[in-house]
């Protein structure tokens, strides 16, 4: 279409015509990307077309509909009621111009009446609702049997009649709409993609009709009509989802026998909201979508149904989406190579090419040429074409003999051999209730966690979050939200008594009435997290005091993700228990990820490179930085050492990304920076700028073993996608990295070369400088676990020492 306008020049008859095609195209790639760039530039066409049409000209009423469908569509994103209020008055406009009898008027009463029922969904005005209707029955009645928008009027007039249904509960629209919508699929040719988002709408009136009327009847037909939405394979990936995900919340509202298939069907659903061939950008839009919550929900259903294991692979199917997809593109495949070679290279050669391509900068201006346009255009169409290429050739793959499995989900006997060093503890919040999993290599024992709710868990991030921002006290007015706290908690009254007094009595005589003590908030919230997490993991698995205690792998889901689960315990002057004192504790973004360090094609052991270590200082920025260096270099021959950021050799982005990918560990003395708004941008701050995620996924890591983080929130994920594990943590660990020592949040500078002292002190004492092959990196989280130990010896704030974790093995 691109090349098409260029052709017709100002003043050219056809213009107009080139104008609109392009608009609509990128209207409905809008419609499938959410990409805000698209629409405006939509807009901005049909603005152009319409100029280029005088009054009286057939094709102004035309014109002046898709400028008004476009500007509603930007107001359902942005809010604009600018937007929505000319859309309107254009569709009145086009109305007028087409009058009775023309084959266009049923189109524009259609809408019309759409854009009116836009405006209440906003407004929640009766009489726009009425109008719709009103409207809907008029493009209806021109649109009798037989003709190929009925079915989409019929879909059209049931979905308003819905929705006045649920405003004023008036039983003959719902008994109406009842019968319009099986009359709009039947209207439609087998298999057309419209049958998805109509049988959609259709199941969500039967679960109206239900609660009106409690006639179970309605749900199996509900279910039924799901069902069929979601398996409407013509349909778009993003429709199907929309169904499964209704499904899946209505079947198991109603406690439905199909609700766990409703949630498989989502999670299968997930990675197509995804392309690979997206930009990066593009992807994390996707997901999050109304996709997060998803699995851990879908976690729960299967705990409820006793089937353990299933919740198990549901959360790792569908948690982590983007890394996962990540991996798949990055999977060695050695065994296919020996099978079938030119298979093998194929799918290397586009998993490399797609990894590459997402990367791209898609950002666009209203500066842009428009050969730079024309040029983005084919950049797309050619990745979108490699996505393809690389799923055909996945389906070829798999019809190998003893390939059927290639890169599908890991079942539970393959995740369970994640556990052989250590359980992994997975704890899952949901919107129904929280659950531990316990999974070893053989078993998945489950522990409900009957004084958590999903409230309580988020109210507890909120606690922590507000004293780990590093103020010593906090407004008396945290106090309603600890006594929210507890009345969402099911405690006996002696415990209650005593967590109460942790914080209340202390705040009474040593606080002032206003202000509460931010040590006094992380004893409440650890000793919660103690109380009603950890202590019943430690009885489930029979575990003991020890001075040398066995390890432990935690994988959180949801809000999980943001509490210090490592540090939970009893903090007071007449008790003093915690998680340290009966085992080192690892994070696991994923049971994915840690079955991946685990095995031995992902980190080949034939490798002759001598031992190497990377550190990165920025003693600009970070007073202590030089310290933390010489204290490294105390324990690390100097041979091994590559240092950047001293004199003669900068720290700079290019210099430190190169080096990723020959160090088996890399330690960065410098601040972190974690961006909310796109974690894909967080980074590490250098010398010139910033080493970002989405430059680190560019490199190669295959003798990474482990990196070291002393900077600034480096494990904090994005609250909006708690189930994603956007940090840069995680990044170093899916980029191949086995172990990563991270911060939860900002840590002193002074505790920076204290924790390095004494972790690397722990991790080279039997190092062997001979045969210069390394130390025992999979002893790194014993290695902060006594760093940590030392550190808290000196009686330091909880915020000082709490932050550090360790990651992967």
């Amino acid at each position: 279409h691109r090349d098409a306008l260029e052709l017709f020049p100002a003043g050219h008859p056809d213009r107009s015509g080139s104008l609109n095609n392009l608009a609509g195209s990128l209207t409905r790639r809008f419609e499938q990307s959410g990409e805000r760039e698209d629409l405006d530039e939509a807009i901005s066409l049909h603005r152009d077309a319409l100029e280029l049409f005088p009054a009286g000209h057939p094709n102004q009423s035309t014109s002046l509909d898709n400028l008004a469908t476009s500007l509603t569509m930007r107001f359902e994103q942005s809010g604009e009621w600018e937007d929505l209020d000319e859309a309107i008055s254009l569709h009145r406009d086009a109305l007028e111009l087409f009058p009775a009898g023309h084959p266009n008027r049923s189109a524009s009463f259609n809408n019309l009446a759409t854009s009116i029922k836009t405006r209440f969904e906003h407004s929640g005005e009766r009489e726009d609702l009425d109008e719709a209707i009103s409207l809907h029955r008029d493009a209806l009645e021109l649109r009798p049997a037989g003709h190929p928008n009925r079915s989409g009027s019929l879909n059209n007039l049931a979905t308003s009649l819905t929705r006045r249904f649920e405003q004023s509960g008036e039983w003959q629209d719902l008994d109406e709409t009842i019968e319009l919508f099986p009359e709009s699929i039947n209207s439609q040719a087998s298999g057309h993609p419209s049958i998805c988002h109509i049988s959609t709408s259709f199941g969500s009136a039967l679960m109206r009709a239900y609660d009106h009327t409690h006639d179970p009847e309605y749900v199996e037909k509900a279910m039924a009509t799901y069902r069929d939405a979601v398996t409407c394979q013509s349909a778009s990936v993003s429709l199907r989802f929309s169904a499964a995900r209704s499904w899946a919340r209505y079947a198991d509202e109603c406690s439905h026998k199909s609700a766990l298939d409703a949630y498989q069907a989502a999670v299968e659903l997930l990675p197509g909201l995804a392309m690979l061939g997206s930009a990066l950008r593009v992807r994390q839009r996707a997901l999050t979508s109304g996709s997060d919550g998803l699995a851990r929900n879908a976690a729960a259903c299967a705990i409820r149904s006793g089937q353990y294991g299933k919740a198990v692979e549901l959360l790792e199917e569908g948690r982590a989406i983007f890394w996962s997809q990540a991996l798949e593109l990055r999977t060695p495949i050695i065994h296919l190579r020996e099978v079938a070679p030119v298979l093998e290279s194929t799918l290397k050669s586009l998993s490399f090419a797609l990894e590459q391509g997402s990367l791209r900068d898609i950002s666009r201006n209203p500066t842009d040429s428009p050969q730079k346009l024309i040029s983005m255009e084919q950049e797309a169409r050619h990745f979108r074409r490699l996505n393809t290429e690389w799923l055909e050739t996945l389906g070829e793959v798999r019809g190998l003999p003893g390939f059927q499995d290639f890169l599908r989900p890991s079942r539970l006997s393959t995740l369970q051999s994640a556990a052989v060093d250590a359980p992994v503890v997975i704890l899952n919040a949901s919107e129904s209730g929280c659950d531990v999993l316990i999974m070893t290599s053989s078993d998945v024992k489950h522990i409900p966690l009957p004084n958590l709710s999903f409230t309580v868990i988020n109210k507890l991030v909120r606690l922590i979050r507000s004293v780990a921002s590093g103020h010593r006290f906090l407004r008396e007015s945290f106090l309603p939200m600890i006594d929210d706290l507890f009345r969402g908690m099911s405690f006996n009254p002696d415990a209650e008594r005593s967590l109460r007094q942790s914080v209340e009595g202390r705040h009474m005589i040593r606080v002032s009435d206003t202000r509460l003590d931010s040590e006094d908030i992380f004893r409440l919230v650890l000793r919660v997290l103690w109380v009603s997490v950890v202590q019943p993991v430690i009885d489930s698995l029979n575990l003991e005091k020890s001075t040398d205690p066995p390890n432990l792998k935690w994988c959180l889901t949801g809000p999980f993700a943001f509490l210090p689960i490592h540090a939970a315990g009893v903090y007071t002057e007449e008790m003093a228990i915690s998680v340290s004192d009966y085992a080192v504790s690892s994070y696991v973004p994923t049971i994915g990820s840690l079955l991946r360090v685990l095995t031995p094609a992902a980190h080949p052991t034939c490798s002759t490179k001598p031992f190497e270590m990377m550190v990165v200082i920025q003693p600009e920025t970070l007073p202590y930085a030089n310290q933390e260096l010489q204290n490294i270099a105390g324990h690390v021959p100097n041979k091994c050492l590559v240092k950047l950021g001293v004199p003669g050799a900068p720290a700079t982005v290019n210099e430190v990304a190169s080096h990723l990918s020959a160090v088996s560990i890399a330690h960065f003395a410098c601040h972190g920076e974690q961006n909310k708004t796109n974690p894909l941008e967080s980074s590490l701050i250098l010398e010139d700028g910033q080493l970002k995620i989405s430059r680190i996924m560019q490199e190669s890591t295959p003798n990474a073993s482990l990196a070291l983080l002393c900077a600034c929130e480096t494990a904090m994920g994005n609250e909006d996608l708690p189930d994603e594990a956007m940090h840069l943590g995680a990044t170093l660990l899916f980029a191949g990295f086995r172990g990563v020592v991270a911060t939860l949040w900002s840590i002193a500078d002074a505790d920076g070369p204290q924790i390095a002292d004494s972790f690397y002190e722990h991790l080279f004492k039997d190092y062997n400088k001979v045969d210069n092959v390394g130390p025992d990196t999979t002893q790194a989280a014993r290695a902060l676990h006594h760093a940590v130990a030392k550190l808290r010896s000196e009686n330091v704030s909880f915020a000082r020492w709490v932050p550090f974790i360790h990651l992967g093995r």
